[in-house]
């Protein structure tokens, strides 16, 4: 599941966007005058998907 957000957005409902990734699995695309700034995605999501990575620091 995708949700598209603004920044604006994001900053009143942080940790609704937060918990829904972590217990629904959303991906949540935030974008800034129509321009895609950063995803946020669940932990366990982006741990899959970075291979060979043993730390969080990207």
């Amino acid at each position: 599941m995708i949700e598209r957000i603004s920044v604006r957005e994001l900053r009143d409902h942080l940790g609704r966007c937060v918990e829904a990734a972590r217990t629904d699995g959303l991906h949540t695309i935030v974008h800034k005058y129509g321009e895609v700034h950063a995803v946020l995605v669940p932990y366990t999501w982006w741990a899959e998907h970075r291979p060979g990575q043993d730390t969080l620091a990207p």
